[in-house]
């Protein structure tokens, strides 16, 4: 793959991660990767899975950044990528800068267990940012998938005042595409997309769930989180092959996490990866 260009201003980070488990049953890293805008905390393993955080030491990404992201997990392996704080996409100086890019891959092999729980992505006044994410499970891999979109930083008047956003997403399972989706917001015509429909600003939280673990029970379980969440607008859709899509939508923050949380504890008790606290290291 030729590099996507970059200026003389602009960070290149690279991240290459693989967990497998070893001969104790633990899950280790036998590849880890990091350079440029991709800093590692220490691994913890808990005794379910081993957690990484991933961190930014530019507190987020200004105009020509390309990060560039792999994740493996191998079969019995059990992995969790976190972040300690939200990613920002920083103010461009100039429309005329390019606008910052990420470009993530995951991949889970059969048996292998995946959870992605980033902070908010939070896009300011005039920035500009395009990410795309591939993720691949086997048959067998079980997954948990979080994307996060603040609208703006609201102490600062920015809610919806950013210049482009273009997120697209990719999912297979089994070696099938399941899904495909893209966000792109930025003309005013298209705002609408992430505000209620008094015109409030919202944030929202986009979920892909593959847990064979937890089977059929899995729809019922986040039906019913779902009606309980009196705060947020939601709904999910049940995809072939086990796959749940879940779309988050109100005008807390706190309102989503807590939604998540619930989703979180409920799912556990049938899938133990789950039970991992998502404190910050």
């Amino acid at each position: 793959m030729t590099p996507a260009p970059v200026s003389a201003r602009a960070v290149r980070g690279r991240l290459a991660l693989k967990a497998e488990a070893d001969e104790r049953g633990q899950t280790v890293l036998t590849e880890r990767i990091h350079q440029g805008a991709f800093h590692l905390s220490k691994p913890y393993w808990d005794g379910n899975v081993l957690m990484v955080q991933w961190i930014n030491p530019t507190a987020g990404i200004f105009a020509g950044d390309v990060l560039e992201s792999r994740v493996r997990v191998g079969s019995g392996a059990s992995l969790l990528v976190t972040t300690p704080s939200a990613t920002r996409i920083h103010t461009r100086t100039s429309p005329d800068q390019p606008a910052g890019q990420q470009h993530q891959h995951f991949q889970v092999a059969a048996g292998g267990w995946l959870e992605v729980q980033p902070e908010w992505l939070i896009p300011q006044r005039g920035s500009a940012f395009s990410q795309s994410t591939h993720i691949e499970v086997e048959q067998g891999g079980a997954l948990f998938y979080a994307e996060l979109l603040a609208p703006g930083r609201f102490a600062h008047g920015e809610s919806l005042v950013f210049d482009r956003l273009d997120l697209r997403t990719r999912l297979s399972v089994g070696g099938q595409v399941i899904a495909q989706e893209r966000l792109l917001a930025g003309a005013p015509d298209r705002l609408w997309m992430l505000a209620s429909r008094e015109g409030t600003p919202m944030f929202s939280a986009t979920l892909w769930l593959v847990l064979p673990e937890v089977g059929r029970q899995a729809a019922g379980i986040v039906r019913e989180c779902l009606t309980a969440a009196a705060e947020c607008e939601s709904g999910v859709a049940v995809l072939p092959n086990g796959v749940l899509g879940i779309r988050l939508l109100a005008a807390r923050g706190m309102a989503i996490r807590s939604v998540m949380a619930s989703l979180r504890a409920r799912l556990a008790k049938s899938c133990k990866a789950l039970r991992t606290s998502m404190r910050k290291l």
